[in-house]
Order: C-alpha cells, then sequence, then structure tokens
C-alpha cells in the first residue's frame, strides 16, 4: 500500500516550494516517473505532449498527433498541482505545416479553429479549475450532496484550509454495496477537491475504484488491530472520514482505533449519525454513551475537563487531544489538536 505513493507523495510536498527543491525531486524521482504520474492525473487528449526537463524532452499522450504542446515539466508539475493561477512560461505549440489547398485561405483559417480547441483542453486539464464540493458531488456521484444528504456544504466550511495542501485522506466505505466494481464516487470527489491529496478509501469487501491518486483497501472497520496498522502504515492522515457500516459499535470502534493515527490539525468526521437513535443500529432514541452521538457528546465535557478535574490536571489522551467538536443535521466534525488549557482558579467554584 505504501510503495503505490513513493513518486506522488514527495512531489506534492515539494510542488509549491522553491524551484530548486522542486527541481531536485524530478531529478531523484526520475522525470519519467513523474512525467508519467502527470499523465495517469490529466487522461487522454487528442494533442501530443512533449515534456522537458534539463534539456532532455519525453514524450506523451498521442505522439502520432500533427499537434504538439511542449512544457517544462516542473511547470507543469506546479500548474497541476500548485497553488494559485500562474502563466505557462515554458509553453510552446507546434501545429502542422500550412498548405493552402482547394478550401481556399477563408477554409483554412476555419479547420484551424479545432487546433485551438484540442490544445486549450490539454491546458485546462493541467491547470483544473476550483469548483464547489457541492459541484463535484453531482459530477461524480457523491451521496454527500442530494442523495438523502446535505453535508458538502458542511465539507466546504471545515476543509477549505486544508484544500491545497498534500493532504492524506482515509475514508471508511466506499460505497456500491457488494458490487466490487461499483462505488467510490466520493473517493473522486475528494481527488478532484484535494488537488495535492492522496486519497485512501477502506471497505469490507473487495474493491477496483481506481483513479491517479486513489487506492483501494480491504478491510473491516470492525477490527482495531486492523486499523491500528492501517494508520501505522499510511498515516498520519489529515482526515478520516467514516461513512461505513454506521453501526453504532463499529463507529465507535473505528474512532478510538483510527484518532490517534489523525494528524494535529487534522479532523475525524462521522456521517449519518442518525443510527445513534435508531435500536436496530446499536442506537436509542436517548443515544446513552454506547451509542456513537454519545461518544460525541462525551468529547464536548472532555474539552472542559480542567473545570470539572484539577485545572492544571492533564486529562485522557482524548481530553488532552481533541480541540473542538462541530455538530450539524446527522454529521460531526471533530478536530486534532492540544487541548491543555488551564480551567479557573479552585477558589472561584465556591466562592459564592
Amino acid at each position: 500500500m505504501v510503495a503505490r505513493w513513493t513518486v506522488l507523495a514527495p512531489l506534492l510536498q515539494a510542488v509549491t516550494a522553491g524551484r530548486d527543491l522542486l527541481d531536485d525531486t524530478i531529478s531523484r524521482l526520475t522525470p519519467e516517473a513523474v512525467a508519467a504520474e502527470l499523465v495517469t492525473e490529466i487522461g487522454d487528449h487528442d494533442v501530443r505532449l512533449d515534456l522537458t526537463f534539463a534539456g532532455r524532452t519525453t514524450s506523451h499522450l498521442r505522439t502520432d498527433s500533427d499537434v504538439t504542446v511542449s512544457l517544462d515539466l516542473a511547470d507543469a508539475v506546479r500548474g497541476l498541482y500548485g497553488t494559485g493561477e500562474r502563466p505557462w512560461p515554458s509553453l510552446a505549440v507546434r501545429t502542422p505545416d500550412p498548405e493552402l489547398d482547394e478550401r481556399g485561405i477563408a477554409g483554412w483559417f476555419h479547420s484551424r479553429k479545432g487546433l485551438a480547441d484540442a490544445v486549450q483542453q490539454l491546458l485546462s486539464a493541467l491547470r483544473p479549475g476550483r469548483r464547489d464540493l457541492g459541484e463535484l458531488a453531482v459530477e461524480y456521484g457523491s451521496d454527500k450532496w442530494g442523495d438523502l444528504h446535505w453535508y458538502t456544504q458542511h465539507y466546504e466550511r471545515h476543509f477549505a484550509r486544508l484544500r491545497d495542501e498534500p493532504v492524506k485522506v482515509l475514508e471508511i466505505g466506499i460505497g456500491g454495496w457488494e458490487a466490487p466494481d461499483s462505488g467510490g464516487g466520493s473517493l473522486r470527489m475528494w481527488q478532484r477537491y484535494f488537488r495535492r491529496g492522496l486519497i485512501h478509501g477502506l471497505d469490507i469487501v473487495p474493491k477496483t475504484v481506481t483513479g491517479p491518486r486513489i487506492t483501494a483497501i480491504q478491510g473491516d472497520q470492525s477490527d482495531a488491530e486492523f486499523l491500528d496498522r492501517l494508520g501505522r502504515d499510511l498515516g498520519p492522515f489529515d482526515v478520516v472520514i467514516d461513512d461505513g457500516s454506521h453501526f453504532n459499535d463499529h463507529v465507535r470502534t473505528s474512532f478510538h482505533a483510527l484518532f490517534p493515527h489523525v494528524r494535529t490539525g487534522g479532523l475525524y468526521v462521522v456521517e449519518d449519525l442518525q443510527t445513534a437513535y435508531w435500536p436496530s443500529w446499536g442506537g436509542h432514541p436517548d443515544a446513552p454513551a454506547t451509542t456513537s452521538m454519545g461518544m460525541l457528546k462525551s468529547f464536548v465535557d472532555g474539552l472542559n475537563q480542567a473545570e470539572v478535574r484539577d485545572p492544571r490536571g492533564e486529562g485522557t489522551y482524548l481530553e488532552r487531544t481533541i480541540s473542538g467538536i462541530s455538530f450539524h443535521h446527522n454529521i460531526a466534525f471533530v478536530e486534532k489538536g492540544r487541548n491543555d488549557e488551564e480551567g479557573g482558579p479552585a477558589f472561584m467554584r465556591t466562592l459564592y
């Protein structure tokens, strides 16, 4: 599972650094390997793409095309994975030798309009626009917007600060029920939203979902030992999303096993909390501590543990590392951070 990211992970880290560091990273990974990842990301196009690096050129995409787009490899990498809108300082386009035929000059100019379209489609793929999560959810078939749920508005609020970072995302539950080749809509949505992100999907059945920065893992979210190994192998994660079985004991097991593998500043998200109130899912109308919602409610008191016990006490691991919780309809966001503010002085508690 780790070997898949030996090229992408360091490349995504270096892309927003200075040009010297990016060039050094490309040299170490080899231009051929970096170019291959880039081409996998943008997909097929109707023009030839020549990528140059350190005076060498490697051709990718339609090598039989008579239209060639040339770009410096580092410029292409920064366009695809970088932040902000930069010009293309190394761009050159070569088209077929102009020949006048029976169509005349007006017909010749008209025939060239398609060349610009083809070139622009490639350049647009190399510099994808910033689209909101609702639009991406509809395009890729994620159920996080419009299919019983309206979650993407909340995700936008909490994930905006991470959008341009080289994040690692783990989502429990790939979707598609038992069909191996079905599901993955949310993974593809995250891949496009986090343009520098590595996206992992976990499902109890084997899944064949693939993508340039997507990997599917088979495993059981109720197996705490497996989840701990997964976290040690692939973490730390910036984002973990539980959209799995939604059984309350599974949700609680997954949280306790994976939250230690969330990076400081990261988020753990629990979806579909309605099952905390449904007995057939292990819930209860009053959402006691044994339910997923009861677990999350207990973290609110943990945020203020210094006011409950010793005002300068350390607290438990979760009390020290959960720095914030946000609840929305059927979804909660738990923030990983440092929570060790001291409480108010003990004498204040009995002053009046």
